[in-house]
């Protein structure tokens, strides 16, 4: 789903951490090297005092941000702030669940994309189904 041109792709920890860490593995193997970036909560206390933790990229480097399940879309908003505060450029989010309470809406105010492999909805209806 990651954009031909995605230079990494980045998320809030912890949440995002496995995905991350995934799609640069799956990256390296099919020969399209993504960083990846996690995005800290608070800076780190020491060393750098740093949002960011992962490979510097130049100026305007395309990133997707990457979330587990979006609900209100605060914290996937707040990995992109950091990220754009850096000078990167994010070309969308992606999330494997939108819970569907508003974070999808909260994106398209900010006029990023936004993509999930699933809604709630059809987590349950699946569920139901069974």
């Amino acid at each position: 789903m990651l954009p031909w041109d995605t230079q990494a792709v980045a998320g809030l920890t912890l949440g995002a951490d496995p995905l991350i860490s995934a799609v640069t593995v799956v990256s390296a193997y099919e020969n399209r090297f993504v960083s990846g970036i996690i995005v800290r909560k608070t800076p780190k206390g020491h060393g750098t005092n740093a949002y960011l933790e992962g490979k510097k990229l130049p100026p305007q480097a395309k990133v997707v941000v990457l979330e587990d399940v979006v609900t209100t879309g605060k914290s996937a908003l707040f990995a992109v702030e950091q990220l754009q505060a850096v000078g990167y450029q994010v070309s969308e989010i992606l999330a494997i669940v939108d819970r569907q309470q508003g974070g999808k809406e909260r994106y398209q105010q900010q006029g990023i994309p936004f993509r999930a492999l699933f809604s709630i909805d059809e987590i349950q209806e699946s569920a139901h189904s069974s």
